[in-house]
């Protein structure tokens, strides 16, 4: 199955790699349109954030994260984390091993409001980055 990506829209496809359809990537910029919105955050902090300088400390920016990975359906309504999702939506370059590190990393990602929603992108940039070196 083609990949939506784990984290969050252009972030994660930074993070875990290309291979979107371009109706995945045209969802994931309307996520990202209605994020930026939602959350009053500043498209140049967006940007920034895409080049890998994810200030978790914005509150404005984790939750433009949030937003993001609840689109996705990573974290569901309740503020869970949905690993099946984010399972199921893992890019195709992931091995079944690599997808359980990650996962086995971040499964106890905390965090109130906006912030769960930035520190599990942040663990999962943080792991991606392990798991493939």
């Amino acid at each position: 199955m083609k990949a939506i990506v784990i984290i969050f829209a252009f972030t994660i496809v930074t993070v875990l790699g290309s291979g979107l359809t371009d109706e995945q990537k045209e969802k994931l910029k309307q996520y990202k349109e209605s994020c930026i919105a939602e959350s009053g955050v500043d498209p140049t902090v967006v940007e920034n954030a895409k080049k890998g300088e994810i200030d978790v400390n914005d509150e404005k920016l984790a939750c433009f994260l949030n937003c993001i990975v609840k689109k996705i359906g990573i974290i569901n309504a309740n503020g869970d984390i949905d690993w099946e999702v984010a399972r199921a939506k893992a890019p195709s370059s992931l091995s079944q091993e690599q997808i359980e590190r990650i996962q086995t990393n971040c499964q106890n990602v905390a965090g109130s409001g906006c912030q769960k929603g930035a520190n599990l992108v942040k663990c999962f940039k943080e792991n991606k980055s392990s798991v493939l070196h």
